[in-house]
């Protein structure tokens, strides 16, 4: 039993230290991991992108569920309002 609890915790910590290396990297997601919904609405909302969707290659990071799920309904269109507000407000 103690093996299988520490092999659970070792696969933990390598999990979150890649993770995170990439996530203080800056590696993840489009708009610096801004909600991507929240600019659309002009809110910058830093995430720590755990939810995402990928568009044409890129990740977008939303701030929940939901968030994703509305901008889903036209990620054209949403795509091009958060794009205009992050880029005049950075």
């Amino acid at each position: 039993m103690n093996k299988v609890v520490i092999a659970a915790a070792i696969a933990g910590t390598m999990f979150a230290a890649s993770g995170s290396a990439a996530f203080a990297a800056g590696d993840l997601g489009e708009f610096s991991n801004n909600c991507a919904f929240g600019l659309t609405k002009g809110v910058k909302k830093f995430t720590d992108c755990s939810v995402q969707e990928k568009i044409d290659g890129k990740l977008y990071c939303f701030s929940k569920q939901s968030a994703k799920e509305a901008f889903m309904k036209d990620p054209e269109g949403n795509l091009t309002k958060a794009q205009s507000f992050y880029a005049d407000n950075q």
